[in-house]
C-alpha cells in the first residue's frame, strides 16, 4: 500500500509486529513504514507527520551528498587507488587486462565494449584490489579490538562506507572504499567491528573509538566530506 503525505509518497509494509517502523532508504530517500496488521491508515499516517523534520532532513542528507560525474571508462579520466591519483589509458585489447604503471591505470578491452562492460570489469579488478587489503585489515583490527566478524563481505553501495548486521556478525565494505586513503579504510572497518558489540553512535561507540583510534573523527570528516560515485 502506499499513501501520500506532504506531497511525499509512503510505502506501507504491513507485517506481523509489535511496533510501527519508519525507514528513509538510500539512495534517493524513499519512505517507507512497517507497521503491525492491526494498525489503521490514519495512525500510520500520524505516525508519519509526526516525524515528518527527520523523514525530510534524512531525504535532504541523500541528495547533498556530493557524486562523481558518470564515468565513461575513456582515456583521460581520473581515478583514484588508495588515495593515489592515477590517469585512464584505455588501449584496444581482445584480452582484457588492467595494470597500474606509475600514475596510470591502463585498461585493455575491446573496442567495442559498452561503457558497462568496462564497468563492470573495472570494478571485478577494484574488487580484488580491496579484497587483498582487508584480507590484512580486518584480522588485525580484529585482534586489537577482541571483536570478530564471522565475515566481511564487498558491497558496491551508493550512500553508505560499511554497514553491520549485528546478528549475522557480518560486515559489509563498500567497495568504492578501494578510492580512499589506508587510513579510511581503517577507520570504516574498525567503526563496523565495533558496531558488533554497540549498535548506536552513543557515547559508549564512541568511548571505543577513541580507545583505539584517537584520530577517528578528523578522518570521519575526511571521509564524508568525500565523494561517492553518481547515482
Amino acid at each position: 500500500m502506499q499513501i501520500q503525505i506532504n506531497g511525499i509518497d509512503v510505502q506501507i509494509d504491513i507485517k506481523n509486529i509489535k511496533n510501527m517502523h519508519l525507514y528513509v532508504k538510500p539512495p534517493l530517500g524513499k519512505v517507507v513504514v512497517s507497521a503491525p496488521i492491526l494498525m489503521t491508515e490514519k495512525a500510520i499516517e500520524n505516525f508519519v507527520r509526526a516525524n515528518m523534520g527527520w523523514v525530510k532532513k534524512q531525504q535532504e542528507k541523500f541528495a547533498s551528498q556530493p557524486r562523481q560525474t558518470a564515468r565513461q571508462y575513456v582515456s583521460g579520466e581520473t581515478y583514484y587507488i588508495r588515495g593515489k591519483q592515477y590517469f585512464l589509458v584505455f588501449t584496444e585489447s581482445a584480452k582484457r587486462s588492467f595494470r597500474t604503471d606509475g600514475n596510470t591505470i591502463v585498461l585493455g578491452m575491446k573496442a567495442s565494449c559498452t561503457v558497462e562492460q568496462r564497468e563492470r570489469y573495472f570494478r571485478v579488478q577494484n574488487r580484488k584490489i580491496l579484497q587483498q587489503h582487508l584480507e590484512q585489515i580486518v584480522p588485525a583490527w580484529e585482534q586489537k579490538t577482541n571483536l570478530y566478524c564471522d565475515s566481511y563481505r564487498i558491497k558496491y553501495m551508493t550512500t553508505k562506507w560499511g554497514t553491520c548486521n549485528a546478528k549475522t556478525r557480518r560486515i559489509w565494505i563498500n567497495l568504492q572504499m578501494v578510492e580512499k586513503p589506508p587510513e579510511c579504510l581503517e577507520y570504516v572497518v574498525l567503526h563496523e567491528l565495533i558496531h558488533l558489540k554497540v549498535r548506536n553512535h552513543g557515547n559508549d561507540f564512541a568511548a571505543l573509538m577513541d580507545t583505539y583510534m584517537p584520530i577517528w573523527r578528523d578522518i570521519q570528516k575526511e571521509l564524508n566530506g568525500s565523494m561517492l560515485d553518481s547515482l
